[in-house]
């Protein structure tokens, strides 16, 4: 039994990191005290750690969180522990090779930053990017009735992306410092971060369980979880004047490579929030989309709006449909929508408005969560994770609305969070089970897993895997029955950054016991 699992449960958004730290945050309700006499430190501690994990237990169960606690996340204890053992392949020297790659183009964005406004400063400084931007240039005079955001603490001008993007029409500055801030992260979180973490050619990433208030893992050394999908390209200068800017590639998934004879294998819960969305909702549209297996309901909003066939919509359009169904569920407003689009607020708000009119139940479902969370102080996640929100009555308007959002948030990333922690848990016990199957885990992205295996077994283990994740549409044991099939996409590759979709044949799902 795990106290730190089960504060973090009790309380998601106060994970306390160690027993000290327990003790202080639940000792004095306890009325734990250090007993008299010469007891040693760690028979007193042990009785204390006893005493308080019987205190926490309590709680879960009180609060009906025993069975979360039992059934899922301590059984992801032996499942991270294993991720945790199995070492990863990485090119350093294509690492190396990019970092200094990087390193002249952040060079050249400076030199050319300087140049466009007519002085020298500090580009990574936000208080002299500030100077020149709106004392020197004035360009928040050129913005034509559009109001800048200002930072929240202090009411100056913002030099946020949201408000470059903004600015990048009127003047050369803000293109840069946009490239420069891309390249700069790039290098720093996404190239020198994972050099940082490497030991000779490979690194052990770091999982944690209990740092997220939704329920998801979050990883470091490296931040698994926030290395890009797509490629990033990045203009480079030539050496010689006149000829062409060469366009150079940076992908850090490509330095992830299996060892020999084996392959990546990825398999990926495919729009799981809005297949949850659909299951909580009732939605009948959604719910009908969903029936048909092939269904893309982002591709569908795309052609419906842009007034073009299914199969001829665009990959920036079906991502526009995506940003726009979040944008509803999650409660971003039609500002930030359209910053996020780079389309007018009144487009934002047609789209917004568009899709809330075609899945009417979709609102009422907000609505719905919103009211309960006032009536108990608390949402609950598929699998009866907890979230307490002590701001949801609160007078002040900016806090309630944050904690409204909050409540939908977490309804629906806390179900897709339990969703694949139980996918995770079913897959290790298969393996640990069946001597044959040499496949490790070595990833959890969100609402995708990444797995390494012999290339001998990679046909029938991805079989089992896309079995096993989409069952979990029934999970009788926990009385889950969703309205909705869940559909896994399986991807493989010799490479993490080029993977290719791996055709298998149809198995039969059944219920999960």
């Amino acid at each position: 039994m795990d106290p730190q699992i089960a504060a973090w449960l009790l309380d998601p958004a106060d994970s306390a990191s160690s027993f000290p730290a327990l003790m202080t945050k639940h000792g004095l309700a306890l009325g734990l005290h250090l007993p008299p006499g010469k007891l040693s430190s760690v028979i007193t501690s042990l009785s204390l750690l006893y005493s308080l994990m019987m205190n926490l237990h309590s709680s879960l169960l009180t609060r009906g969180l025993g069975e979360l606690f039992s059934s899922l996340e301590l059984s992801m204890v032996p499942v991270l522990a294993a991720m945790e053992s199995h070492r990863i392949h990485v090119d350093k020297d294509a690492l190396k090779r990019t970092s200094e790659l990087l390193g002249e183009r952040l060079k050249q964005l400076e030199q050319e930053a300087h140049q466009t406004a007519g002085q020298r400063f500090l580009v990574s400084s936000s208080v002299q990017l500030r100077q020149i931007l709106f004392e020197k240039l004035r360009l928040q005079e050129r913005c034509e009735g559009r109001k800048l955001p200002r930072t929240v603490l202090t009411q100056q001008q913002s030099t946020s992306e949201s408000v470059l993007l903004q600015l990048q029409d009127l003047h050369p500055l803000p293109r840069i410092i946009l490239e420069y801030r891309q390249v700069r992260k790039v290098k720093s979180t996404f190239v020198d971060g994972i050099l940082s973490c490497m030991n000779k050619t490979s690194l052990f990433c770091t999982w944690n369980q209990t740092s997220t208030v939704s329920g998801r893992l979050s990883a470091k050394r490296p931040n698994f979880q926030a290395l890009p999908r797509l490629p990033v390209r990045i203009a480079r200068k030539p050496d010689v004047e006149g000829e062409a800017v060469e366009m150079v590639t940076v992908q850090p998934r490509s330095m992830f490579s299996p060892q020999v004879g084996w392959t990546f294998l990825a398999a990926d819960f495919c729009q799981v929030e809005l297949r949850l969305l659909a299951h909580l909702s009732s939605d009948p549209e959604l719910l009908r989309v969903f029936q048909d297996p092939s269904a893309d309901v982002f591709a569908m909003l795309a052609s419906q709006w842009n007034g073009v066939p299914v199969a001829h919509v665009s990959p920036q359009h079906r991502e526009q449909a995506k940003r726009v169904v979040y944008s509803v569920v999650y409660g971003a407003g039609r500002g930030r929508l359209s910053r996020i689009l780079g389309l007018s607020a009144e487009q934002a708000a047609l789209f917004m408005d568009s899709f809330s009119q075609t899945y009417k139940e979709v609102q009422r479902f907000i609505q719905r969560t919103v009211q309960q969370c006032q009536s108990q102080g608390y949402v609950l996640s598929l699998m009866g994770r907890q979230r307490i929100l002590p701001h949801i009555q609160s007078p002040d308007c900016a806090l309630r609305k944050q904690a409204e959002r909050q409540a939908v948030n977490f309804v629906v990333q806390g179900s897709a969070a339990d969703l694949c922690k139980m996918a995770m848990i079913r897959i290790h016990s298969q393996l640990s089970s069946s001597p044959g199957l040499t496949a490790r885990l070595i990833a959890q992205i969100h609402d995708e897993l990444l797995f390494e295996v012999e290339d001998s077994q990679l046909m029938d283990f991805a079989v089992l895997v896309k079995t096993t994740m989409e069952s979990l549409q029934h999970v009788e044991c926990l009385g889950i029955h969703l309205k909705v099939p869940l559909k896994v996409a399986v991807t493989s590759g010799k490479s993490w950054g080029v993977m290719s979709e791996l055709r298998l044949p149809a198995a039969p799902l059944h219920p999960a016991p």
